[in-house]
């Protein structure tokens, strides 16, 4: 049950649907929120991811260079 955060504007998502949005599992999740790489809220006993911060931590990795010599 994904939502928007009308006060806020950010876009919020259960743990298991912003695995999926991600492409990570629940430990990586816990991990990355742990680093401070991606932001979550508690509501209540529920932890709600910023969908957002996913956006930008991916928009902040560096880009692959290729290497010439390297076998395909």
């Amino acid at each position: 049950m994904s939502a928007i955060d009308t006060a806020t504007g950010h876009r919020l998502a259960s743990v298991k649907e912003a695995c999926r949005y991600g492409k990570f599992s629940h430990t990586k999740c816990y991990e990355l929120i742990n680093a401070g790489r991606i932001k979550a809220k508690k509501f209540d006993a529920r932890t709600l991811i910023d969908l957002d911060s996913i956006d930008a931590m991916y928009a902040a990795l560096p880009d692959l260079v290729p290497n010439p010599g390297a076998k395909s």
